[in-house]
């Protein structure tokens, strides 16, 4: 039984849907975080301030953050889990984790892709630094700007598995309307 589960759901996994998630959560993320930075919620504004100010910053911009997450999570995990061949001949609760292992991988491809880009502009920005002669000692934190660094760095890691979840369950609605082959041009028809 395990071994028919297995190479009906395994065997037919495909790629495209995840890619197709992912380049839609990064392009959302990327709008949405564009678009913060602009109004002013940016992790490396609010880690600047001081006080009273300082800890407003942190906060607005951690559920900036927490919005952009989910909301590129949700966007990106729906599209996979729409976008693959649907699986008629597996029971429902085999459907769900299909679905479910679709949205879970464009939010895991996400965040490998996010790390390696992050990775590879400080790379970039530290080979930049140093070649041109402008590289400095590190700043010395002070207690509360180390406090909120550790405060922010533990609210993104609880970020990420909440849009991990998202990704998770978005999928699995949009394997469920795929199946029951929902309608919503009422509501998404630009042909009206």
């Amino acid at each position: 039984m395990m071994t028919t589960i297995l190479s009906s759901s395994v065997d037919h996994f495909q790629w495209g849907p995840v890619f197709v998630g992912t380049v839609v959560a990064l392009a959302i993320a990327v709008v949405l975080m564009q678009f913060g930075a602009v109004i002013g919620l940016s992790a490396s504004a609010s880690l600047r301030g001081e006080g009273h100010i300082a800890s407003w910053g942190v906060i607005a911009t951690g559920v900036w953050i927490l919005w952009v997450q989910l909301l590129a999570s949700f966007a990106g995990g729906y599209s996979a889990g729409y976008l693959h061949t649907p699986t008629p001949n597996l029971k429902s609760h085999q459907n769900e984790i299909t679905d479910g292992f679709y949205g879970l991988s464009v939010w895991a491809t996400s965040a490998v892709l996010v790390f390696i880009g992050t990775a590879l502009a400080g790379v970039f920005a530290t080979y930049v630094a140093l070649a041109s002669g402008t590289y400095e000692d590190p700043v010395v934190l002070s207690n509360n700007e180390k406090n909120a660094a550790i405060i922010f760095a533990f609210t993104l890691g609880a970020v990420s598995l909440l849009s991990a979840a998202a990704s998770w369950w978005a999928a699995t609605m949009a394997g469920e309307h795929r199946l029951q082959e929902t309608d919503f041009s009422q509501y998404l028809s630009f042909k009206k």
